[in-house]
């Protein structure tokens, strides 16, 4: 085994021990124990996975790109993406951490690289850890000491390590949305039965203009309410092992009958696929 092998096998076992911890972290622990496809999963921003049991497959383009562990998986920018999470074969699981990169490491990169391209963010790509494991080591260090400071500035590196191999794209700032605002104001309280007036009055716009500012960007307050409930129930699915009953009740559904069949439609599959419960 060679050094650089044996150095990213130890990286890989430190990010499975800090997944499998109770320790707080700045990310989505994704545990699944059954294969399973999710349909149009929202991934509000650039974001990256560590692939640590199992495979995961993301369509893109008409073409499935594979993930395997020793590999991340980069998001560049926000959009929707079929994916398919199988578990390992051996242990029966699928283990990843996820993290949506957040705005201010993704500034302090830009200032850091003020000449990065402008345009579309790029494609979806599986990128080998081995050029990544300095920071990986600092990220996993900070996070086991709780600092989360030196945690973000590890995460700066790791995007700064990004860039320098072709992925500047995830610096892209995405143009304002409506859409995004009311996404990061539902998503603070899921279970809440939020009126049309109450986000009117909270954005200072009248009903028909939120409306028709909603309609130019190609959804609904009712489809956007709908979909941060569903994404947040499909957080807890993969981070959690609730009954499908309380997951229902934490994004605001008293049925699980209608839970299920709303997630159904949204994801094209039951939410007890995922296997977790």
């Amino acid at each position: 085994m060679t050094a650089a092998l044996s150095r990213q096998d130890e990286v890989l076992s430190r990010l499975l021990d800090l997944a499998r911890s109770e320790t707080p972290l700045p990310c989505l622990r994704v545990r699944a124990c059954r294969a399973h496809l999710v349909k149009a999963f929202d991934v509000p921003g650039p974001s990256i996975g560590f692939l640590l049991q199992g495979r995961k497959r993301a369509l893109q383009g008409g073409q499935w790109l594979s993930v395997e562990p020793g590999e991340l998986f980069l998001v560049p920018g926000a959009r929707s993406v079929d994916v398919e999470n199988i578990p390992d074969p051996h242990s029966g699981e699928y283990l990843t951490i996820f993290i949506v990169l957040c705005e201010n490491v993704l500034e302090a990169a830009r200032q850091l690289l003020p000449t990065f391209p402008q345009g579309e963010p790029g494609p979806l790509a599986a990128v080998p850890l081995a050029g990544l494991l300095g920071p990986l080591e600092d990220w996993c260090e900070a996070l086991q000491r709780g600092d989360e400071t030196l945690a973000a500035h590890a995460m700066l590196g790791l995007v700064l390590h990004l860039c320098r191999l072709g992925h500047q794209g995830l610096l892209n700032r995405p143009p304002p949305s409506l859409a995004a605002q009311i996404r990061s104001m539902v998503t603070q309280r899921p279970e809440r039965e939020w009126s049309s007036g109450e986000i009117e009055e909270a954005l200072a716009m009248s009903g028909a203009t939120l409306r028709r500012h909603l309609a130019a960007e190609g959804t609904s307050l009712r489809e956007l309410i709908a979909n941060v409930r569903l994404a947040h129930a499909l957080q807890l699915l993969y981070s959690t092992r609730l009954p499908l009953k309380a997951v229902a009740q934490r994004v605001g559904y008293a049925s699980v009958s209608s839970f299920s069949k709303r997630f159904a439609e949204r994801y094209g599959m039951e939410p007890s696929r995922i296997g977790n419960a």
